[in-house]
């Protein structure tokens, strides 16, 4: 089973706590509650293949929440606890949430913490600003991640590469930052489903 969600926007702050630059910003926008929702189309390129799995969807994300509707698939990850519902198959996967499983857990991005990447390098072009980051961590899963943003700070491209040299591309149509509502993170499924509960 492989969870997808896009790699998150990080970037340190000043010691003074004022964003620097549009990445600071977008961050800021987490921590202060924000949702991103958008449109998205993901790419998976394996590098040892050549084959490409395309997923298109809808998704919202929070500083500790995301929700992914995609492919007769639904995946919703709600603190501590992971739900995958499976249309086709009436199934729902409910198991505990582990953010170091996860390829793009946004709990590792969207946190305080600022020693997960560094920013290695910032270009802008028109109205788009595009962000190079790179792992303090040697065994970080992402070797290399790269982050465009609008003028409206609204990512419009996440490139990643990782350990593999596989290459994931996530672009973004429509995005736009919402006020927190829970409403956005539950899941609907039909009383016909079958639930499998996987927590200890």
């Amino acid at each position: 089973m492989m969870l997808f969600v896009p790699p998150a926007l990080v970037t340190a702050e000043t010691g003074s706590g004022v964003p620097e630059n549009e990445l600071d910003r977008v961050r800021q926008f987490f921590s202060e509650g924000k949702v991103l929702h958008a449109q998205m189309t993901h790419e998976l390129i394996d590098s040892y293949t050549g084959e490409t799995q395309v997923i298109s969807g809808v998704l919202w994300i929070s500083r500790e929440k995301y929700k992914i509707q995609a492919d007769y698939q639904v995946v919703l990850v709600n603190g501590d606890v992971s739900m995958v519902y499976n249309e086709r198959q009436n199934k729902l996967i409910i198991s505990e949430y582990e953010p170091e499983e996860d390829d793009f857990a946004p709990s590792r991005f969207f946190s305080d913490s600022d020693e997960l990447f560094r920013v290695a390098g910032m270009t802008r072009e028109g109205d788009r600003t595009e962000f190079t980051l790179l792992p303090e961590d040697p065994f970080e899963i992402f070797t290399e991640v790269k982050i465009r943003l609008n003028a409206d700070l609204t990512p419009d491209m996440i490139r990643a590469t990782d350990q593999m040299d596989n290459l994931l591309n996530t672009t973004f149509y429509e995005a736009r930052y919402l006020e927190y509502s829970d409403d956005f993170f539950t899941m609907e499924y039909p009383e016909s489903a079958e639930i499998i509960d996987l927590r200890k």
